[in-house]
């Protein structure tokens, strides 16, 4: 995945002082500065989870993509505002880049849903070999697991990737256009960087409870399960354990499936938005 957008952290230091300018002089607009708010929030909690080493936490991830939600609402509050539309009316290839950029991420979003849907069924794989004592069984669904947890890092780094990718924002005779632009190409970034800690936090997850995922290795997920490499059968004793974890675990999932949901929607209402704006009906 490539994704090339316009940060307004990139933003030569004459736009911004002229931006700064404007900002001391004119209200900014409501959506326009509900939008930098949430953008805030929602970089706050990417630097904090990057500092705790990840969103290794199904609750972690969750609070992150509500978050990410939030800063698409007010994307699209702020697109279809009559000054963002005139901001960005022209056609101009960091508006195209931002388009791309929020394609590319609704293709990701796409697949993560995706991903999170196999994990959900290797769970259950899991959940029925350990019912009925059958390690063979829990063995292949922890090495199928394996494979989700290499496709959450792929998107992981597609998402690093695209957000460290970023051009100037192009200077503006007009400072208003200037913000707008600005604040809709961060919003993309940021929205890349979060999205690279919660795949990165999902990743972290495996068939235990929330202690041990941050601390157990994938490859120890059998011995925790009761479950020894190449046993046929589960310890009678660690059954009732093994299922409570992995329908918990199950549970979770289903928890950021929905929130994935949400945001999966708001980019693609996002990328409609700003084709409208650039190609009116």
């Amino acid at each position: 995945m490539h994704l090339t957008l316009s940060p307004a952290r990139t933003t030569t230091r004459k736009a911004a002082a002229a931006v700064h300018a404007r900002s001391a002089s004119e209200p900014c607009h409501p959506a326009l500065a509900r939008l930098h708010g949430t953008v805030r929030a929602l970089r706050a909690w990417s630097r904090s989870s990057c500092g705790a080493g990840g969103a290794s936490s199904s609750s972690g991830s969750g609070h992150g993509l509500a978050l990410l939600e939030t800063v698409l609402a007010a994307l699209g509050d702020l697109l279809a505002t009559p000054p963002a539309a005139a901001a960005l009316h022209d056609p101009a290839d960091d508006d195209d880049k931002v388009l791309d950029g929020l394609l590319v991420l609704a293709d990701a979003y796409g697949t993560f849903e995706s991903t999170l849907l196999a994990a959900k069924q290797t769970l259950a794989d899991a959940q029925a070999g350990a019912r009925r004592g059958d390690g063979a069984v829990v063995t292949a669904s922890v090495r199928a697991h394996k494979w989700t947890e290499k496709e959450l890092h792929h998107l992981a780094a597609a998402m690093r990737h695209a957000s460290r990718r970023a051009a100037p924002v192009p200077s503006s005779a007009d400072a208003t256009d200037t913000d707008v632009v600005g604040a809709v190409a961060e919003a993309a970034v940021a929205a890349a960087e979060a999205s690279a800690v919660v795949f990165s936090g999902c990743a972290a997850m495996s068939p235990d409870v929330s202690a041990m995922v941050r601390t157990v290795p994938s490859h120890r997920w059998l011995p925790r399960l009761g479950v020894a490499p190449g046993a046929r059968k589960v310890a009678p004793e660690m059954a009732p354990a093994a299922l409570q974890r992995l329908e918990e675990l199950e549970d979770r999932i289903a928890g950021l499936e929905s929130e994935s949901e949400k945001v999966f929607r708001r980019l693609l209402q996002a990328r409609v938005l700003l084709l409208n704006i650039h190609d009116p009906l």
